[in-house]
Parts: C-alpha cells; structure tokens; sequence
C-alpha cells in the first residue's frame, strides 16, 4: 500500500512539474524572439545592420500593408511574406513596431489612405474557371513613424523585400539628407538623363530612389559643384580639356569621390572595325598610380554574347555569339564591399589596367576584377572585330591575368601641384583666370574607381548601385542588397576527378564489403591456442 502511495505521488509531482515547465516555456517563448536559419548567408533572418536599425526606434512606428486578398501566382504568397518581415522586424522593435494589414478592394477609405502614402492600385490579369480580366489590385506597405512616412508603392517582387525597408528604415532615422551624385556630361559621355527603357535609365531610376542625381558640366568657370559628393566620368568620347580635368582633380583633392570608366576602343558593327577614342584622361589617373594601357583584353574560354550577322542559307540573321572581346570576370575582390554577393561581371572591349608599384604615401589599391590567368590575353594593333579572327592565340598575344578595375583610397597630392591652373572657356573664349589661393595641392582622404570599360556600366547594374553606395560611404546596406537565393551550381569535373568517381562508384561497394566481411571474420575467428 505505502508502495502505491509513492507511485501515485511520484505521478502527480511529475504532472504538476510538466504543466510547470510548459507554462513558463510559453511565457519564455512569448517575450524571447529566436529561430534557426541554416542557410549558408542566413537568408531567412535579418541582417544585423537591418536588426540594428529597428532598435534605434524610440517612438511608434506603424506598418500599414495594403494588400488585396486572393491573388494568384506568381502573386500569391506576397502578402504573408510582407507581413512575416514586418513581424520580424517588429520581434526587434523594442516594442515600438506595430503592423497593420489592410485589404483596400472594397473601402474607398482605405483606398484614399493608401493613396495619400503614394500608394496607386497596379494592373493585375485575374483568371477563373469561365473568366479572364484585368482588374485593379493593391500591393504596397507604408511605415509611419512621427511625422514622417516611406513607402513601398508596389511589392511586385519579394527578393529584395528586407533591402526595401532597411533603406525605408535608414531614411526615416536619418537626419542627414541624401547625397548627391553627379554625372559628366561634356565630351560626349553617355546621357544618364535622356530617359527611355536602357540601361542606364535603370540605373538612374534605381540611383534616384536613394541619391539627388545632378548632370555635372566641365570645362567652364568654376568646379565641380561643391554639393556633388560623387562624380562620375563614364566613357568621354572626345578629349577632355585641361580645365576640365583640372575640375575632377580639384573634385577629389577635397575629399569627393570619383570614378572613371574609359573606352579606348570602340566597335563599328557596321563594318567590324575597331574605332579608336582619345579622352586625354590617361595622365590624370596615371597621377594617381592607375595605367590605362591601349589594348583589348581577350579571353576565349569566359566572355559574354554579342548578336552578329550569320548567313543562313539566302538570308542573313543575327545570332548570340560568344565574343572573346567581352571577358568575363570571376576573379573579383570577394572583400570588398562593392563586390559583395556578386560572382561575375562583363567587361565589353575593356582595356588593361596597370597599378603603378610605389603609390603615394597613404594610399591603398585594391583589383575589383581581373581577368583570367590562364585562359585570357591582351592584343594590341586590332584590327577586326570579326569573331573568327580570335578563334587561336594572336602573335604577340600577351596571355595572363589582367587588372580590369581597380579601387584605391587615401590621400593624394594633386596632379596640378606643380603646373599653371587651366583658365575656364567662356563662349569659346579664355575666361578669368582662377584665384591661385583656392587650388588645393595636398588633398583629403578620398575614394577613387578606375576601369577599362565604359560600356562596363550599362552590364553590372547590381554592381554599379553597390559602388556608388561604396564611393558615398554609404555601404551598410550593401550586404542585405546582396542576399539572395542561390541554387548550388553543378559543374563538370576534371577528366581525372572524373576516372576517381568511376572508380569509386564501381569498386567502392566491393571494397567495403570486403573490408566488413573480413573484419567479422577475424571477430568470429577463435584465439589461437584455443579448443578447436
């Protein structure tokens, strides 16, 4: 009897501690936020810059997700992963976050509301089993916090959803505004601002949602004007005067940054020939410990296509060829910031770079992207562009890995220390000479980018908005921007990796059951001496 008693009391001490343990897990539970994400980048939490900045809240935030109910593939599971972020984000808010999802299809109030965040319904194709249509649809979120507001006005894509509000975040906690970016516009550089569906007008609509965007001329009275923390020379197809680089030299020696795209080469597809450009500029960033070199780098085993014209029978059509004269790059800088996530990048008709071995003192270098060592070159005196002619190695060929874009920083001394100020063009006249006393010969610590392609900027739009964040020393955020789902590449093994998987696959089971077979036959085996 005394033994069932114990066992009965054993029962209820066991159930009481249980239901003990359960009720303070949950309480635990519900005030810790945590999970486990086994990815190789943590793609599934929040990056610590993004965790940083909620927790700088010290009043409410309120997240309104506008979203209409029911959508279709692709467009389906956009809500709840909207929703999932902003709870996450809320997990770190301190308490200051709150999330609110709105369904605006049938509210005309809540329409409005959406409306006066900027928040516009887009054009969605509905399907049903007796219907196909278009119809109006919401699939925004506004974040209010005091009496300040971001929006993102059409979630259509979810892979960059947590760089979407952190930027948002970053600009409603910040007391500083944007930077400014400018871009030359003088020697017959590419226009950033002539709008229309390139490129560039992706680069410049992505630029716009951070950065003010300024046309920038040179050559004239003046300099660069003194809000531009960026400048940008892409691609001058006409020879830069002395007073305009003078301009870009005064630019960096006050602490601005620069970046320098150029072309030496050209393509004319008319008649496959190459045309040389003279932009001048070789000297200037030679000044700074950067040689642009007057060749054409090569690489025929990694390069990019390029649509050429290929007889089919009676009729000409163009084709995508692989063009040895757009490397492809994968040696890159995985270090650094500007680089980060990003596994190649094409170089069209890129000059080599050479990066002078005594750089001024204070000054750091570091290659971007480079060629290929063993399967790229570089060739000089080209004179066709027909993708035949660089089917074997040239004579002359010089093969080897080539610097294809270099980063640098530090403070350098200017390149007009020593040499008369250029006097500005007025009307096509020498203007008013400068005052002597506001050239700046020993400069401030900046932030230089050299490379061999112009035509470079308008292929690595993911590349460019992670070097302007680099070069406005804004690349917090770089990191989240670059987080993405990556699927593990299968790629092909060497013939003699190959003869060892053969091998394996055929004798490995034998081995090993041999192996087992004989180490069971020397457990089972009697001890010598022993009875038979």
């Amino acid at each position: 009897m005394d033994l069932r008693r114990r066992l009965l009391g054993h029962s209820w001490a066991q159930l009481v501690l249980t239901v003990a343990v359960v009720i303070l897990a949950n309480t635990w539970a519900a005030r810790t936020f945590w999970r486990v994400d086994l990815t190789e980048d943590r793609l599934f939490s929040l990056d610590l810059v993004t965790r940083a900045l909620v927790a700088r809240l010290d009043k409410p935030l309120t997240a309104r997700v506008y979203f209409t109910r029911g959508l279709e593939a692709p467009y389906n599971n956009h809500e709840q992963l909207v929703v999932d972020k902003l709870e996450d984000l809320r997990a770190y808010s301190k308490g200051w976050m709150e999330v609110e999802v709105v369904d605006p299809s049938d509210r005309p109030d809540a329409q409005e509301e959406a409306k006066r965040f900027g928040i516009e319904p887009i054009q969605y194709r509905f399907r049903s089993s007796a219907v196909t249509e278009m119809k109006q649809v919401w699939m925004g979120a506004a974040l209010i916090y005091g009496d300040r507001q971001e929006s993102l006005t059409a979630i259509t894509v979810t892979e960059n959803l947590e760089y979407d509000l952190a930027r948002a975040l970053k600009r409603l906690l910040s007391e500083q505004g944007p930077r400014t970016i400018g871009w030359s516009t003088s020697f017959g550089e590419p226009d950033l601002f002539a709008g229309g569906q390139t490129p560039l007008e992706r680069i410049r609509a992505a630029l716009a949602d951070e950065y003010l965007l300024q046309p920038v001329t040179l050559g004239g009275p003046g300099g660069v004007p003194e809000e531009v923390d960026v400048l940008y020379v892409v691609g001058p197809q006409r020879p830069v005067s002395e007073r305009a680089q003078y301009q870009i030299d005064q630019h960096l020696m006050r602490g601005g940054a620069l970046a320098v795209f150029l072309t030496n080469t050209k393509p004319d597809m008319r008649t496959l020939r190459p045309q040389a450009v003279y932009h001048g500029l070789e000297g200037l960033v030679g000044a700074y410990g950067v040689q642009v070199n007057r060749d054409l780098v090569v690489d025929r085993a990694h390069s990019g296509m390029m649509n050429f014209p290929v007889r089919q029978g009676n009729s000409v059509v163009s084709l995508p060829l692989n063009y040895p004269l757009i490397p492809k790059s994968t040696a890159l800088h995985g270090e650094h910031p500007a680089v980060r996530g990003l596994t190649e990048m094409l170089f069209p008709f890129a000059s080599s770079l050479t990066v002078a071995e005594a750089l001024p003192p204070g000054v750091e270098s570091a290659v971007l992207a480079a060629s290929d060592a063993t399967t790229s070159g570089r060739l000089r005196g080209v004179v066709t562009l027909d993708p035949s002619a660089f089917k074997a190695r040239a004579p002359g060929e010089e093969v080897g890995a080539s610097a294809l874009m270099v980063a640098m920083s530090g403070p350098w001394t200017s390149a007009f220390a020593s040499r008369e100020i250029p006097r500005p063009m007025v009307d096509g006249q020498p203007g008013d000479p400068d005052d002597p006393g506001s050239r700046i010969r020993e400069g401030a610590p900046a932030r230089l980018v050299v490379a061999g392609s112009a035509d470079f900027v308008a292929n690595n739009i993911a590349f460019m908005l992670n070097l302007t964040d680099w070069l406005a020393e804004d690349e917090s955020l770089i990191g989240i921007r670059s987080k993405a789902v990556k699927h593990p590449q299968i790629t092909a093994p060497s013939p003699e990796r190959a003869r060892v998987f053969k091998l394996v696959n055929l004798l490995g089971g034998s081995v090993l059951l041999a192996i087992f077979s004989l180490g069971r036959w020397l457990m089972r085996r009697p001890p010598a001496g022993g009875a038979a």
